[in-house]
């Protein structure tokens, strides 16, 4: 009972966070049709971005994070302006330059930061919830995260620019005919997407260290919920957060976490094979 408990908690937590961090990248992916390889040295940057901040600059936790936010923004708009809208017509050249950023990233961070691996100031302390101890950072993280998805789902559902972004991922042809130009969508997206990688890193980063390539488990995460909830599909990516959370806790208590580390690709694979579009995705 204490085990089921265990994953039922940290399968929630742990699914929010895929959640949020999967819903920044899904935005690209779904108006775009592309991936954007370069989104998981957003979450990074945005680490880094934030431990500089607050070490070097001394800038309070608060105008920390606010600026780092907004500089992985800046940086998340200039990656899609200049790598992924030029090549759109051309999916294998986004693959490359995307991939290409990712390591570009990497490399400057092996250099600025060394490969010492970097942490945040965590939120001390632990709650009992159902008996069992949590963490109050974790708490937090759930918080925080389930606030992100219900911000972007107001913004989607009750906004003109939110129901234009929906209209984009759905057809480029469809929401050209009525007045709305994709390619500023686009770039909304651009900036979207970095604010939610940026918010993920520095809510995990006190949890889990950084170190230059950190950024590759939760890309390949968001790639695989995406794929199986559907690109561009909400409700999709909701569920297939959940499914993946809580698959990844049983798998962790059962065999241990370096199997539990290759359910993303275990999941991409099922999920193409047998639903090629995913759970709720539809074929063009």
């Amino acid at each position: 009972m204490e085990e089921f408990k265990y994953i039922l908690i940290f399968g929630l937590l742990h699914s929010l966070t895929y959640l949020v961090f999967s819903l920044g990248f899904s935005l690209i992916f779904g108006v775009a049709r592309l991936p954007n390889l370069s989104y998981g040295a957003l979450y990074v940057f945005a680490g880094y971005a934030t431990y500089i901040f607050l070490t070097q600059l001394g800038l309070d936790f608060s105008l920390a994070v606010i600026a780092s936010t907004l500089l992985t923004a800046t940086t998340s708009f200039a990656v899609g302006e200049f790598t992924i809208k030029p090549a759109m017509k051309f999916p294998v050249s986004v693959f490359i330059t995307t991939m290409a950023v990712a390591y570009i990233f990497e490399e400057f961070f092996r250099i600025q930061m060394g490969l010492r691996p970097v942490t945040l100031p965590l939120y001390s302390g632990t709650t009992t919830v159902m008996g069992v101890p949590v963490s109050n950072h974790w708490l937090l993280v759930g918080l925080v995260s389930l606030l992100m998805v219900l911000a972007l789902l107001l913004f989607l559902f009750k906004t003109s620019i939110g129901r234009a972004v929906r209209a984009v991922a759905e057809s480029w042809e469809e929401s050209m005919r009525l007045g709305i130009n994709p390619l500023k969508v686009l770039r909304v997206t651009f900036l979207l997407s970095g604010v939610y990688a940026a918010l993920t890193g520095i809510l995990l980063t006190p949890l889990k260290a950084l170190t230059p390539g950190s950024g590759w488990t939760p890309l390949f995460t968001a790639f695989a919920v995406v794929v199986m909830g559907g690109i561009g599909n909400v409700l999709g990516t909701v569920i297939a957060s959940l499914i993946y959370g809580f698959t990844e806790q049983l798998v962790t208590y059962m065999l241990g976490g370096g199997i539990a580390r290759v359910v993303p690709l275990v999941l991409i694979v099922l999920v193409l094979v047998f639903r090629p579009h995913g759970l709720f995705g539809r074929g063009e």
